[in-house]
């Protein structure tokens, strides 16, 4: 079954119908809107394929201008996507179209949402890495289940839905910002480097950077600044570098996370990992993934 009541809030037992009625979906816009997509993914809930979900269907479509999509407002509505801009204030930076019989004035079920987002946005990297990460992690997906079930419990039958959305925020940004660190493991990336080797932390004199450091440029991290990067195995002060992550610094006492590269082909076990990232971890609790393994700090912050 695709649908809900505007305003409810009722779980349903994953249904193998949503994931085909989402590529269906997909087939439709790509139809509508040919080369203006520039990628289009189901997301949200009922992509989660181990969780119950409300069963409304959530579709990503990322493009390079708003403008594009917006010329198509009119064969949009007549194939039953229905924009709606009074929920951009909510949404950011992102364009909302809804279907359902709701949006026609004959009844009142929701069925489908399409999030439009720009292309390699924060907003497009958060619906696919929250999607992933919840799919390849069985424990966080259980977490999730376990906490939607409770507020759907809560909730009345009619407006309860804002505080169902509400009582699952803080789960949602804890999870955004290990999914993020965690998508980057074993990739390549370019780091800027604000932090070269030897220089010293702009407020705090005594601390001196024993590694460059940097940020990966337009990606944010659990901070809303740019996502941080260890970059272990170059000796000299460097301004940016292309390096592989190979590891994670999660930190416990702190609203973020810290990625660990290296040149192609050099490798750090977590005890060096550990000592070349001490001069500034030593004040946090934290531990420090490579690849599957964790090594934890006792450590706590001064």
């Amino acid at each position: 079954m695709i649908g809900l009541k505007r305003g409810t809030v009722q779980l349903r037992q994953h249904e193998k119908e949503w994931e085909v009625e989402a590529q269906n979906t997909i087939l439709r816009l790509k139809g509508i809107l040919g080369d203006v997509i520039r990628d289009i993914q189901h997301v949200g809930s009922t992509s989660i394929i181990s969780i119950k979900a409300k069963p409304i269907i959530d579709i990503a479509l990322a493009v390079d201008d708003f403008d594009h999509i917006l010329a198509y407002e009119k064969q949009l509505k007549n194939e039953g996507f229905h924009y709606r801009p009074g929920a951009q204030a909510s949404l950011r930076s992102q364009l909302l179209f809804g279907c359902g019989n709701y949006y026609e004035g004959t009844g009142d079920l929701q069925t489908h949402f399409i999030h439009v987002v720009l292309t390699g946005s924060m907003d497009w990297i958060n619906y696919i890495n929250f999607r992933d990460y919840l799919n390849k992690t069985p424990s966080a997906a259980k977490e999730y289940e376990n906490l939607k079930v409770s507020l759907a419990q809560a909730a009345p039958q009619n407006g309860g839905r804002e505080a169902y959305l509400k009582g699952k925020h803080n789960f949602i940004v804890y999870t955004l910002r290990k999914a993020l660190v965690n998508s980057y493991l074993g990739k390549t990336v370019h780091i800027k480097i604000d932090r070269p080797l030897h220089s010293v932390h702009p407020g705090h004199e005594n601390l001196v950077y024993t590694v460059n450091y940097g940020y990966i440029p337009n990606v944010l991290g659990g901070d809303e600044a740019p996502l941080d990067v260890y970059l272990l195995g170059v000796d000299v002060p460097v301004k940016e570098f292309d390096a592989h992550v190979i590891g994670i610094v999660h930190r416990f006492d702190d609203v973020e996370d810290k990625l660990v590269a290296a040149p192609e082909g050099i490798s750090f076990t977590k005890e060096e990992i550990a000592k070349a990232v001490h001069f500034q971890e030593q004040y946090f609790l934290h531990e420090i993934e490579v690849f599957g393994s964790l090594c934890t700090a006792e450590q706590k912050a001064i």
